[in-house]
């Protein structure tokens, strides 16, 4: 495994359910940073084994969160979590690993995707933005958590990480608008994106916004 696949190790997802996360990171100024009206299906994009799925389901009660990860042992780790803990709407499903992520077309298309600590992991964190955006609906927005670029002791090295300013610039090399971005703790800053005026959907104005097949994936 190479350093820029530190997320792939167990340890590393285990650091990311611990109480030090939550320390350095409290999900409740996460809440505070992001406006999340309008909801109703949320995307959390590389979940790991679910830091957020218990604070979601507490702000979120009626709202169906799709869990989406490339590392099928993390996914069934996952699916055994939430038959353990009754963790209500809420659906992990397998994405192949791309620079450039299309959600799969059955999974309803979401007003929000939630992406914490996942872009730095990407070669070119700006067309992930840009696979994203296009699975939403126009208007969709893409709320990103990542690590600040400080030594900090904990967490991937600081060469394996990226700056706020550096991840804004790769959002609008993409004609993407970045409409809020700042610090949420010392070590981790927060990014409201959506698609400027300037972005082309392309594709995805041809996908329907509502597929009757996916009730069945709602179990």
């Amino acid at each position: 495994m190479s350093e820029t696949e530190y997320y792939r190790s167990q340890s590393y997802q285990e650091y990311l359910l611990s109480s030090h996360r939550r320390e350095v990171c409290p999900p409740e100024d996460v809440y505070a940073f992001f406006n999340w009206k309008g909801l109703n299906n949320l995307v959390d994009f590389g979940s790991g084994l679910g830091f957020y799925f218990q604070e979601f389901r507490k702000w979120f009660p009626h709202v169906w969160i799709w869990a989406a990860e490339c590392q099928q042992e993390i996914i069934d780790m996952v699916l055994r979590r939430k038959l353990i803990e009754g963790i209500e709407q809420l659906t992990p499903f397998h994405m192949d690993q791309s620079d450039h992520p299309l959600l799969p077309e059955w999974v309803p298309v979401p007003e929000i995707i939630f992406a914490s600590l996942t872009l730095s992991t990407f070669p070119n964190p700006g067309l992930a933005m840009d696979g994203l955006i296009r699975s939403m609906k126009s208007g969709g927005r893409l709320f990103i958590i990542d690590w600040s670029k400080t030594e900090s002791g904990f967490g991937p090295k600081i060469n394996e990480k990226i700056s706020m300013d550096k991840m804004k610039f790769l959002a609008e090399e993409y004609k993407l608008e970045v409409t809020k971005s700042g610090r949420i703790s010392e070590h981790f800053y927060g990014m409201e994106v959506k698609a400027s005026s300037n972005f082309i959907y392309g594709y995805y104005d041809l996908k329907e916004e509502e597929d009757e097949d996916t009730a069945v994936f709602k179990q």
